[in-house]
Formats: C-alpha cells, sequence, structure tokens
C-alpha cells in the first residue's frame, strides 16, 4: 500500500488499514468548496492509524508525497510523468529496513514537490494570475484604474438599472488598450472583466460596479472561492476610496480655476463661504490620500512582500502556498481596516474591524455629501455671476438709449429668471460657465451693491447650514476614528492615525462604553491595549507611536 501510494499516488486499501483514508462526500458539504476539494478533501491524514514505527513527521510526508501525485495525475491532467516517475523512481520497501525508506520517502517527496510548484508556475501561470490581482483588483496599476474610472464617470453617475454590459467591458477594453496593461499577456487580460453586481432599489452604478478575475482549476485550490470573495471586497472598498479621490479632485480643481474669474467676480458675497470650503475640501483630500497610502504601500505591498519570501523558499510546497496566501489576504483584510476574515470567529464575537469598516463608510459618504453641497455653492455663485452681467448689459443699454438706471419690474424679473437657473442648475450640477471671464471683464455698478438683488433668499442659507453641518460632522467622525485607531495594538494601524494627525489638528476622541457593559468587556479592553500605551490620552498615544515607528526605522 505505502509504495504504490508514493510512487502512482494511488491509495489501495479495501480494509481500511492504511493511514491515509478518503473521505466519503457528505451531502452537507458547502457547495462553494467543491472546487477544492481535490486538494484539500480528497485524502485526508488519520493520525491514530499512523503505525508505531513511523512519526507524525514521517506520516505526513508520504501523505503529502501520495496526495501531491494524484494531483498531479488528476487535477493537473499530467498522468504522463507520474507513470514515468514510477518506472524509473519505484523501489522495493523492505519491512524493518528504516534508513532505506526514509531515503525513499526523501527523494519521492522532493521530486513530487519540484514537479507540482513548477506545474503550477510553468504551465497554470499561478504567480501570474495573483501579480495580475494585485494589479487589478488591488488597484496597483494606476494608469489602468485612473483612465477606467474616467471612462466609466459618467455612465456610473447614472441609476444602477441602467448600466449595460457591453458599455462598462467597452470601456474596460479601452482602458486595457491606452494603459500599460496592454503589455500583459492575453491570457490575463481575458479572465478580467466588468459587472454589476446585485442591484438594490435607488442605488448608482458607482455602488455596483466591480472588476472581475476568473480563476480556473487547478489555480483554484491556491486562489479559492473564499479568496476570490475577499479580492472583491478589498477591490470595493479601494473602488469607493478611489472614487472619493477622483471626485474631490474634479471639485478642486474646478474651485481654483473658478476662483481666477466667475468666483472672483461674486467674492464680495460668497468669498468667506468658499474659503472655509477650499479648507474643508484640502482636509478631506489629506485624509483620504492618507488612507489609500496606508492600504495599498504599508498594507498591501508590505503583505506582498511577505507572500514573495514566504512562495520563495526551497522547498516550498502547496500547502504552503495555499497557507501563504491565506495569510496574505487576512493581513490585508485585517491591517486594511475591512474586517476579520477567519471564518471560526463566532458571530456573537465584537470584531473592532467591522467598527471601522463602517465609519470609514460614513466618512467617505459624508464627504461626498459635502462635494455635491460644495457644486451646489458653485452653481449659486455662477447663476449670480450671470446676473450680475446681464444686469450690468441691461444698464448700459438703457444708459444708452438715454434712460436712467432700471427699474422695479426689470429686478424683479432678473431675480426670477436668476433663481430660475439657480435652481436648475443645483439639481443637476452640469452648468459649465465660462471661466475666461474675470472680474474686470464684469461691469458692476456700485449702485447695485445698495440693492438687495439676492438670486434666491433662501437658498445661500440653506447652503450656508448644510457645509457647516456636514463640516463639524465629517470632523467628529473623524476624531472619533483616531482616537479608535489610538488603541490598536497593531503599530502600523495605529500610524495611520498619526500621519492622519500629524499636526495635532484634530483631537481624538474615543467612544466611551455603553452603560451596560460588563466589566468582562472592559477587561478585554484593557487587554487588547497596546503595551506601549502609558498614557488613556489618545494624543499621548500619538506621541507615543511617532516615537515608536521612529525607533523601528532607526533600527
Amino acid at each position: 500500500m505505502l509504495r504504490l501510494w508514493i510512487y502512482d499516488g494511488e491509495l489501495s486499501d479495501p480494509y481500511k488499514e492504511f493511514f491515509v483514508v478518503e473521505p466519503e462526500l457528505r451531502p452537507s458539504t458547502d457547495p462553494r468548496r467543491l472546487a477544492t476539494s481535490v486538494w484539500e478533501d480528497k485524502y485526508t491524514l488519520e493520525d491514530v492509524m499512523v503505525p508505531s514505527i513511523i512519526t507524525q513527521d514521517f506520516a505526513k510526508k508520504v501523505f503529502l508525497i501520495g496526495k501531491s501525485l494524484n494531483f498531479i495525475r488528476y487535477g493537473c491532467g499530467d498522468s504522463g510523468w507520474v507513470e514515468a516517475y514510477s518506472k524509473e523512481s519505484s523501489k522495493e520497501l523492505r519491512y524493518g529496513d528504516t534508513a532505506s525508506l526514509e531515503t525513499s520517502i526523501d527523494e519521492a517527496y522532493k521530486a513530487t514537490m519540484a514537479r507540482l510548484i513548477h506545474l503550477m508556475d510553468d504551465k497554470f501561470r499561478l504567480f501570474d494570475h495573483l501579480h495580475a490581482l494585485k494589479k487589478y483588483l488591488l488597484l496597483g496599476q494606476g494608469d489602468f484604474i485612473a483612465l477606467l474610472m474616467e471612462s466609466l464617470a459618467s455612465n456610473l453617475d447614472r441609476p444602477a438599472n441602467s448600466q449595460y454590459r457591453h458599455t462598462l467591458t467597452a470601456q474596460l477594453e479601452h482602458a486595457i488598450r491606452a494603459s500599460n496593461a496592454q503589455y500583459d499577456s492575453p491570457d490575463v487580460l481575458r479572465r478580467l472583466d466588468a459587472r454589476m453586481l446585485e442591484l438594490s432599489h435607488g442605488e448608482i452604478g458607482w455602488d455596483c460596479f466591480t472588476l472581475e478575475y476568473k480563476i480556473d482549476a487547478p489555480v483554484d485550490v491556491v486562489i479559492t472561492p473564499w479568496g476570490s470573495t475577499q479580492y472583491l471586497k478589498v477591490f470595493n472598498f479601494l473602488w469607493r476610496v478611489k472614487r472619493v479621490e477622483f471626485s474631490l479632485g474634479s471639485t478642486w480643481r474646478r474651485c481654483m480655476t473658478g476662483a481666477r474669474g466667475v468666483l472672483g467676480s461674486v467674492d464680495d458675497k460668497v468669498g468667506a463661504d468658499w474659503k472655509r470650503a477650499r479648507c474643508v475640501i484640502a482636509e478631506m483630500i489629506h485624509f483620504v490620500s492618507q488612507l489609500q497610502y496606508y492600504i495599498l504601500f504599508e498594507v498591501i505591498e508590505s503583505s506582498w512582500d511577505q507572500l514573495q519570501a514566504s512562495i520563495s523558499k526551497p522547498g516550498c510546497t502547496l500547502d504552503d502556498l495555499i497557507e501563504a496566501h491565506t495569510k496574505y489576504l487576512n493581513s490585508i483584510t485585517h491591517k486594511g481596516l475591512l474586517g476579520s476574515s477567519t471564518s471560526s470567529q463566532s458571530s456573537s464575537i465584537s470584531k473592532p474591524e467591522e467598527g471601522f469598516l463602517s465609519q470609514l463608510h460614513q466618512i467617505l459618504k459624508i464627504t461626498l455629501a459635502y462635494k455635491d453641497a460644495v457644486d451646489g455653492l458653485y452653481s449659486f455663485s455662477v447663476a449670480e455671476f450671470t446676473r450680475r452681467q446681464e444686469l450690468s448689459a441691461k444698464i448700459e443699454t438703457r444708459t444708452a438709449q438715454g434712460q436712467w438706471g432700471v427699474s422695479e419690474r426689470d429686478l424683479l424679473s432678473f431675480r426670477h429668471s436668476a433663481a430660475h437657473r439657480v435652481a436648475s442648475a443645483s439639481s443637476s450640477f452640469s452648468f459649465t460657465p465660462n471661466v475666461a471671464a474675470t472680474a474686470d471683464e464684469v461691469a458692476t455698478p456700485t449702485s447695485l451693491a445698495n440693492h438687495d438683488l439676492t438670486t434666491d433668499d433662501h437658498m445661500l442659507p440653506a447652503l450656508r447650514t448644510r457645509l457647516r453641518d456636514l463640516s463639524a460632522e465629517f470632523r467628529s467622525r473623524l476624531n472619533i476614528l483616531l482616537g479608535d485607531l489610538a488603541y490598536q495594538p497593531d503599530v502600523d494601524m495605529r500610524f495611520l492615525g498619526v500621519v492622519m494627525n500629524f499636526n495635532d489638528v484634530y483631537e481624538p476622541a474615543r467612544r466611551r462604553k455603553t452603560a451596560g457593559a460588563s466589566s468582562r468587556d472592559k477587561e478585554r479592553a484593557k487587554r487588547k491595549a497596546p503595551p506601549s500605551s502609558g498614557s488613556s490620552d489618545p494624543q499621548s498615544q500619538q506621541r507615543e507611536v511617532r516615537k515608536e515607528r521612529k525607533d523601528i526605522n532607526a533600527q
């Protein structure tokens, strides 16, 4: 039985005497795990059946040899190599000849492991697929992601039920051809696809869009269905962060361009509002940039380096590859504030990372709402600018005709038409002004300052209240997030709070426990506090993290 197992990968055990067992497929088996059953579930090692003449490590090595040969034959379709290997390497095993047995097992182990890793690398391109997943689903290919987002922006602003598959795939193809992604192998590019997730009522395209990378057997024993789900989870979060960065960048460019033209001409009315709005937008851009840098570099790149080091070790087995890849995804989801990825934890146990993900989604939602309010302020400013131009032209026309100024009827007419323009522009945010005009080109008579010529008596106060409330909520939620980060046991997560508040402009505040919290929960929270936390003040925590990070860099 041992000889047939280690040289042919076949299990011949009619009376259930061998320590390798082929379990029966139970109906309750999770259908999502059927793809991985070829490697993980087809055979199991029964510890109680291991003979006393061999050790547990020796039995595990024997188990891996036969399982690898069986997988090479049936999973990888390389039965020819297994048969040739069996003819060349098959030896007679004698009972009691322990030295020869160990030598034979070691030789078979090295040969089968090397062949299996060679097949996964050369024939099935496992490492190319891992790299492609990092580039496309973890946003490592920056030029491709930027082009894809820019080309899809107008489509994804529409409702999700109005998105068409051919439009998404066409824009995906455009982003591939116009970026360095075009130089990837055709096998990698054909696996990349754009699709919409399950639709919900009222959602827009941004909420449902996702990229998908198709994995076939036998690579799916490493990149399991669970792993593909984790990749999609990370992509959806990073895509949302990128979307916020894209939206804030567009609004910031329009504000900076308009400040030299349209906005400058109405500075007497909304100048203070724009000064505050630009400051808050700068804060939001800083937050999104630091969050994006932390996840892409401090988390993903460092975890990728650890994965590369693990799979490059001599004597690496397929089990080592699976374990290293699982650890890689766990590190990304945990340190990337995306929630715990282990399914063994009970749902009743509170997970602080889930709180982080909820907080980040709320902050990003507030950021997008603030961006929409700023667009409304811009539309108001454009309408005010246009009204002043029209009124100035009307005065010049009447003066040239020998008439004096404007009448009360003209003022009411201008006010009504301007209010209509503000309402229509605020609803669509698609008004495109002539930003080339400057304040010197607008002839606004000084007599206009003595009249109450507001375009809408309620629009501007409502916008100011909206901007002020969103700004206060953003800062409040960010203070709570920074306070929670200051008490994390992982130094990189604590350092994220430090870089977000490097100049101590925020006041981190830790959320208080509920009144019904048990003493055991409080004790658990104390044990989770980092060893270096000598003070309960979050700002003191951040100063200690700076010192700790500096010591680490020095070492």
